[in-house]
């Protein structure tokens, strides 16, 4: 074979190497319908009736807000909820295993989710926590019903016994230091704060849902630890006039009552207004 059949031979095979290379070694990959779907279907829902009472709709309970992937990207006060492609990494993974280490991280509070539905959530989170944009998010859930009259009213009926039980604390020490014509005053005001606490708790009964269920579960039991110590009052202010020495545990009574009620107050303002 002469020189120039070899060279012939060679631009051939060179051309032929060169047409099978690839143009570009990057894949484009497009628009994934099976994430979106998978996330609508499997993922949003659990989200939107699990998560979003506390982290969504306004509320960061913790500063996390799970309604959007950009919030769950930033994470809360504890740190990082989550790392696209990666479900071993982040707190939200630990919270719904309940192996956060810490039982108030452990979500959701009332109880853990089935072990399927937590593989759905790390399958999604590996899968690069595809979110898609531009879709609002379906009604799954209704929206709860308003709350009754009474209810409604529950904010402004506390006030009651807090101002009442604070001032009948003021009016006892002036009994004890300028005498017994404040007497009359306290015993007013105590019975003011007990029945404020009676309408107070009876009107927060009969409130329900949408709230932190940690922080309801603490402001129910001041609601009635105050309500006990408010009708403890009154009974010493009462025995008071036929036994005098029940007066002297009273003015400890109010003390403990009114620390109560504007802890309650406290908690009620958080639930309502987020952490202050």
């Amino acid at each position: 074979m002469s020189r120039w059949h070899i060279l012939m031979f060679a631009l051939v095979l060179a051309g032929s190497l060169g047409a099978m290379e690839p143009s570009s070694p990057v894949v484009q990959v497009g628009p994934n319908p099976s994430a979106v779907a998978f996330f609508e279907t499997k993922i949003r829902p659990v989200f939107q009736e699990y998560c979003w009472k506390c982290h969504g709709n306004g509320k960061k309970h913790g500063g996390l807000k799970m309604d959007t992937l950009d919030g769950l990207l930033a994470g809360g006060n504890e740190g990082v909820a989550l790392v696209p492609g990666d479900s071993s990494t982040g707190l939200l993974m630990k919270a719904l295993r309940y192996e956060s280490g810490d039982s108030d991280l452990d979500m959701p509070p009332k109880g853990k989710l089935p072990d399927a539905v937590i593989s759905d959530i790390a399958r999604w989170i590996d899968l690069g926590a595809p979110w898609p944009t531009g879709l609002p998010p379906a009604p799954l859930v209704p929206p709860p019903p308003p709350p009754p009259f009474l209810g409604r009213l529950h904010p402004a009926i506390v006030h009651l016994p807090i101002t009442a039980l604070v001032l009948a604390i003021l009016t006892e020490f002036l009994r004890w230091w300028r005498g017994p014509d404040w007497r009359k005053a306290s015993d007013l005001l105590i019975a003011a704060g007990a029945l404020g606490a009676i309408a107070g708790v009876i009107s927060g009964s009969s409130l329900e849902g949408g709230q932190d269920p940690r922080l309801l579960e603490r402001h129910e039991l001041l609601g009635w630890l105050a309500l006990v110590g408010a009708l403890s009052a009154g009974v010493l202010a009462v025995a008071s006039r036929y036994a005098p020495g029940a007066r002297r545990p009273l003015a400890l009574v109010l003390v403990l009552t009114g620390a109560l009620v504007i802890l309650a107050g406290h908690l009620g303002g958080e639930m309502v207004h987020g952490p202050l």
